[in-house]
């Protein structure tokens, strides 16, 4: 069954009692991502389900779950990256 790209989803679900989220998903960086977990932290990260149309289910701490808004740079700092970016690449 072939999905839409509005059909394939990710939730993220927790509750305040438990401590650990699930994470359903079907975006492919995600699941890369949540798959090494599994791999390197076995212990905290498991892969529980399948849903056999390219839908994953992962459970892990809840604590791990984060949103983070982009960094805002000064001018400042915009100008010592962009000069550093042209000394590396030689731009300019």
């Amino acid at each position: 069954m072939k999905l839409t790209n509005y059909e394939k989803e990710s939730i993220f679900l927790f509750n305040e009692a438990d401590r650990t989220a699930s994470v359903y998903t079907h975006n492919a960086a995600l699941i890369r991502q949540l798959t090494g977990l599994c791999s390197s932290h076995p212990e905290q990260v498991r892969h529980i389900e399948d849903n056999g149309c390219g839908g994953l289910t992962f459970e892990l701490p809840k604590k791990w779950l984060r949103i983070v808004p982009p960094r805002v740079l000064s001018a400042a700092q915009k100008e010592v990256l962009e000069k550093m970016n042209r000394e590396r690449w030689g731009k300019g």
